[in-house]
């Protein structure tokens, strides 16, 4: 379901995740700028915590905050979302903490993307640490600004991760398609 670039506001989230929460068929949410809040993450986290075959999450341009990727960050447990977009959302140190926190402990995300936020160079440290020891994560975007030379380092592990993906995937094409 892909709503982004429409004002469905926090009521119009509430409702859409009222009718998803128990869904087993969607895949993809994508609610960038429809002019959300922590009102409309709540709801997310709601659809998040209901549906068992969401794996990409797009959210950004919204005003989420830290409170709204706390709650996000909450459901993530045993989610099956590999991708979550959270740029430009007002996410800062406090809220790149809970997010980090949540990656340490999630195996499921692969990809997580949070250009534009606030979250300081010390955020994005205990993001990509978080990120490496999470052994499936091999993408995590964040301002140039935040990039100091460990985690830089930590990224290059991450693109390096996600070369050998790539080239166990081709390995296994190759195999399934000579069968």
């Amino acid at each position: 379901l892909y709503v982004s670039h429409n004002p469905i506001s926090d009521d119009g989230m509430a409702l859409i995740s009222e009718a998803l929460k128990h869904n087993t068929s969607l895949t993809l949410l994508g609610v960038e700028k429809c002019g959300l809040s922590v009102k409309g993450a709540i709801s997310i986290s709601e659809v998040i915590m209901g549906n068992s075959s969401l794996e990409k999450l797009w959210i950004g341009w919204s005003e989420i905050g830290d409170d709204g990727i706390s709650a996000i960050a909450g459901a993530l447990g045993n989610s099956k979302i590999s991708v979550l977009g959270v740029g430009w959302c007002g996410i800062t140190l406090t809220g790149a903490r809970v997010l980090a926190a949540a990656l340490s402990s999630n195996h499921t995300i692969r990809e997580l993307h949070l250009l534009g936020n606030l979250i300081t160079v010390e955020g994005a440290l205990l993001i990509v640490k978080a990120a490496v020891h999470n052994t499936v994560c091999h993408v995590v975007e964040i301002n140039n600004e935040y990039k100091n030379d460990e985690v830089k380092m930590m990224m290059n592990i991450l693109e390096e991760r996600r070369r050998e993906d790539e080239q166990k995937v081709a390995i296994e094409t190759g195999r399934q398609s000579s069968k």
